[in-house]
């Protein structure tokens, strides 16, 4: 494979690698702050049920 055309391979990968961690980063906010309950995410759920199982043996 010439030169030019491994340069633009390695561009690509590397262009994908940071796409990738990018929305990985995003889907690991979002998943937070619906677990932690701190922003509106949980609060749009009509009908849902908080089981409070801090204090259960």
């Amino acid at each position: 494979m010439p030169w030019s055309n491994r340069s633009h391979v390695n561009d690509a990968w590397n262009a994908s690698v940071i796409a990738l961690v990018i929305v990985l980063a995003g889907l690991l906010y979002v998943f937070g702050a619906a677990m932690s309950g701190d922003s509106g995410l949980t609060e749009s759920v009509r009908g849902a049920e908080i089981f409070d199982t801090r204090n259960l043996p």
